[in-house]
């Protein structure tokens, strides 16, 4: 990882720039060593401030500089529920292909290497160094708390594309990844992977600290781009959920959404662009100034805004799964599916429709930046957690599945009924309810991975084999496994290739 080091020092430089000028015009950029550029409290919080940044907007080609949004496109058009109808500009169809990911060359693995790694290093630099800096505990405790967090969500990212998939109530001695609790001085050591089950320990003991320092900071932000304790309970209830550790699944689920309502019926629909919107916990909110335009995430996956690929390219949803959606589902309208629905679409006449083409997603008004906020956790997702979580258990605990279940389809639903099923009927019916409400957000490959399912694509509605390759992948197929880039095994001859 030392190829990258210097990045990771320019990105802490570029963040603190925009508060500090005075600052760098003191030293040469090229001289500095991160223990001078973390030495106050302000440029500690700067550098956090760099890592908000780097969750929405990256160096890089087109299509990786929307930050962690690219991430999300990639798991989706991994899965089977997103549909890519026409080639578009070409951005992202060899990841919906499937062959990017087993490519140790391709940019995605490349990048997806370089971006969860430039994460965790940036954090290693406030975590290992800011006790030692002058201020107020209050401050530091909400900046390590959220450092903490970071470098758990970025090793949790990592653990599940290049890990082997996490083996509930086994020994997961499978191989993960490098863990990495470095700062820059020391990312050109060669380390081997660790196993899948010391990655998860780490994760959890990071994620443990993160939620003591938030709990001891008077700290808060109205701005949902700052960790909160909430959005460290609905990482821990993820962490639970692919762990197959359904009681605490459940616990930090719950906590997760406390003081954070479902998002109604009618703002649901308002093109989940709005890091003000109720029942998002955790979203990058993307300043005016710094957005990503045509490689911002709307640029890819919305249905308005003006770029060649969405001009070309309309995402689509899976036709199977669009048919169990209830006609009087509110989510229903967000795919249209006849000519009459995409003639009332609004978008110009030189945009292609197709059938079951997507308007969840809008870009904000073109003129100011083309964008919108990033929704990284809802209520909705927690809700959900703890549904599938209770139906795991079984027994007693369907009725409290079936509950939390009704919470959520009955916003959506208005001729919603309490759902009678059990055993693996009630599961089913609690993912397909996953799979709907959390279209377009990047979580089906990562589903399919953790619960051990077969890729299955549909091939009607605007399924294009041209433009997906496959329909079917095995589950627990090696192909699973991302690839590692040829760039980092080169520089670290102990870094075993998942081939």
């Amino acid at each position: 990882m030392k190829y990258i080091s210097k990045i990771i020092l320019l990105f802490i430089v570029l963040a603190i720039s925009s508060c500090n000028e005075e600052y760098l015009d003191t030293f040469p950029t090229d001289q500095l060593g991160a223990d001078q550029v973390l030495g106050t409290i302000s440029n500690q919080r700067a550098a956090l401030e760099g890592i908000h940044r780097h969750m929405y907007g990256v160096g890089g080609s087109q299509d990786e500089r929307s930050g962690y949004g690219n991430m999300m496109i990639n798991y989706d058009f991994l899965g089977q529920d997103v549909v890519n109808p026409q080639r578009g500009s070409g951005w992202f169809i060899g990841v919906h292909q499937w062959l990017e990911h087993r490519d140790n060359g391709s940019s995605l693995v490349r990048h997806t290497y370089d971006y969860f790694y430039t994460m965790i290093a940036n954090a290693n630099n406030i975590i290992n160094s800011i006790d030692d800096v002058e201020g107020s505990d209050d401050e530091k405790n909400n900046i390590k708390g959220q450092a903490y967090f970071y470098r758990a969500f970025a090793h949790f990212n990592m653990v599940q594309l290049y890990g082997g998939r996490y083996k509930a109530g086994q020994v997961n001695d499978q191989l993960g990844i490098v863990i990495n609790l470095d700062d820059l001085s020391n990312l050109g050591e060669a380390k081997s992977r660790s196993t899948v089950d010391q990655v998860y320990a780490q994760i959890e003991a990071d994620l443990t600290i993160a939620l003591q320092s938030l709990n001891a900071s008077t700290v808060t932000f109205s701005d949902k781009s700052q960790i909160s304790a909430n959005a460290v309970n609905g990482l821990l209830a993820r962490v639970a959920l692919t762990k197959g550790e359904w009681a605490n699944a459940i616990t930090f689920a719950q906590a997760a959404r406390q003081g954070h309502a479902l998002t109604s019926s009618a703002q649901i629909q308002e093109g989940f662009n709005n890091s003000g919107a109720t029942g998002w916990i955790w979203s990058s909110q993307v300043i005016p100034d710094q957005g990503t335009y045509f490689a911002s995430f709307f640029a890819y996956m919305s249905y308005n805004y003006s770029s060649s690929h969405i001009r070309n390219d309309p995402k689509c949803i899976n036709a199977d799964l669009y048919d169990m959606i209830s006609s009087t589902d509110v989510r229903k309208g967000f795919w249209k599916v006849t000519a009459a629905e995409q003639a009332a679409v609004d978008i110009p006449s030189n945009f292609r429709k197709a059938p079951y083409m997507n308007t969840k997603f809008e870009a904000l008004p073109s003129g100011t930046i083309g964008d919108g906020d990033v929704v990284l956790m809802r209520t909705a997702e927690m809700i959900l957690i703890e549904a599938e979580a209770n139906a795991h258990l079984g027994g007693a605990n369907e009725v409290a599945a079936r509950t939390a279940l009704f919470s959520l389809v009955s916003q959506r639903d208005p001729n919603a009924v309490i759902s009678t099923n059990t055993g693996q009927a009630l599961l089913d019916e609690i993912l397909v309810q996953r799979r709907v409400e959390l279209w377009g957000e990047g979580f089906n490959f990562l589903d399919l991975k953790r619960l051990n399912l077969p890729l299955k694509r549909s091939t009607r509605g605007s399924f294009s084999l041209t433009q997906a390759r496959v329909t079917d992948i095995p589950a627990g197929d090696l192909q699973w496994q991302f690839f590692f880039p040829i760039s980092a095994i080169n520089i670290n001859p102990n870094l075993v290739q998942n081939d």
